[in-house]
């Protein structure tokens, strides 16, 4: 019964493939059962040979306009890209034949959208495979590539791959997105430490709550890091480990309630020039005499950039005398709605502006879509009021909020 069952499956799928080749739907090269076709012109072609022989495209068929390449096998001769023009598949898997100088011109095929090359002898990209503005997945997982130096939004994929990342010793920027799998988490944890032990200096980390992969930097020598940013992910604390990067330069954190001890931290790095602070609690009954302070003593010699998001209508950060003496771009972002009372409560966005004097460019947000465009207006006036306090008559001043209600 089964015997049976086979044989008529593989005679429709005979059927099948004799009636796409016959319309021309696919075009087979190096399979001595299936037959080539007589129309020159090919789409879709399928290069492979499991076995003795080779395959090599005849000189009747025009590549000009295959949109998609599939080639496997262990004796094919592989095309030069300069005979493609509109492909937008090109599948290599497999093929241990493809080495690095088959990608030559691969930047000409401006339409391309998917190119596979696991499990090649590929060790190397060309320069040129970032002119391919349509690519929307490069898969290169088993092949010799440890140069990549640039990986960005690296999310979703296997075990493999992730124990793999941690052997690209020359990578520097990584932008990684977790999908929160619990069993994945300690392996990326693992090539994470070993990409910090190596030449690793950017990191993004999106959706790490649990904060396992960001521990991984304790436990590294991490020496290296120069940027380092968290997004979709709020600590409940500025971890302690933070104040050992001794060279980090630009630092992006989201935190539950921010406190004394963390701008410590911050303030003590050597090298931040950029900081971006999101401050998910906004202690709001609090009175405005208990905000928190940025002092002197905090340290922030070098800061240039800030920005701060706040949780709510009023500010609850306060800049003390002669803190962040280099300080040139300040922005706040508020994302609560300011309403008819909010923005006349005394002091609520006073944060002591006359106190950072090398300040040139202050900008001031709202990012909440319930504000009225009459408390919106109200505000802008509040906010140049107090930009007016400022030493620097030059100072300028950014207003921006998003759609109001009228």
């Amino acid at each position: 019964m089964l015997k049976c069952l086979l044989a008529e499956f593989m005679t429709q799928f005979l059927i099948i493939v004799s009636k796409s080749i016959e319309e021309n739907f696919v075009t087979f090269v190096g399979v001595p059962s299936l037959t080539i076709g007589t129309q020159s012109k090919v789409r879709r072609l399928s290069m492979q040979v499991e076995g003795e022989g080779n395959s090599i495209v005849p000189l009747s068929l025009t590549l000009y306009h295959v949109r998609s390449l599939n080639v496997f096998g262990v004796a094919v001769e592989i095309p030069s890209m300069m005979e493609f023009r509109h492909l937008r598949i090109m599948d290599f898997g497999g093929c241990h034949q493809l080495e690095n100088h088959h990608l030559a011109n691969v930047g000409r095929l401006f339409q391309l959208r998917y190119l596979n090359i696991r499990r090649t002898k590929v060790s190397e990209l060309p320069e040129e495979i970032g002119c391919l503005r349509c690519l929307e997945m490069l898969d290169i997982r088993s092949t010799k590539m440890q140069a990549l130096e640039t990986l960005k939004w690296c999310a979703w994929q296997s075990y493999i791959f992730w124990q793999e990342l941690g052997q690209l010793k020359n990578l520097r920027k990584l932008d990684l997105n977790h999908d929160g799998a619990q069993e994945h988490k300690e392996v990326i944890a693992s090539s994470l430490h070993n990409l910090c032990t190596q030449n690793l200096c950017s990191l993004t980390i999106w959706n790490d709550n649990d904060s396992i992969l960001l521990n991984t930097l304790c436990t590294s020598p991490s020496l290296n890091i120069q940027k380092l940013s968290t997004r979709s992910c709020v600590l409940p604390k500025v971890p302690d480990w933070v104040g050992y990067l001794v060279n980090l330069q630009k630092l992006r954190l989201q935190v539950k309630r921010i406190r004394h001890e963390d701008l410590c931290i911050l303030g003590a790095l050597p090298s931040l020039l950029i900081l971006c602070l999101e401050n998910k609690e906004n202690g709001e009954n609090e009175s405005l005499d208990r905000r928190l302070a940025v002092s002197r003593e905090a340290g922030f010699r070098c800061l240039r950039v800030f920005t701060y998001f706040v949780e709510g209508d009023r500010m609850d950060l306060i800049f003390a005398s002669r803190c962040m003496p280099k300080l040139e771009k300040l922005k706040t972002v508020f994302l609560g709605s300011f309403t008819d009372e909010s923005h006349r409560s005394a002091g609520a966005l006073y944060f002591g502006i006359e106190n950072l004097p090398g300040l040139r460019t202050y900008k001031f947000a709202i990012r909440c879509f319930g504000t009225k465009r009459s408390n919106a207006d109200a505000v802008k006036a509040s906010v140049e009021r107090l930009v007016s306090t400022h030493p620097n008559n030059r100072l300028n001043l950014i207003f921006e909020h998003g759609p109001v209600q009228s």
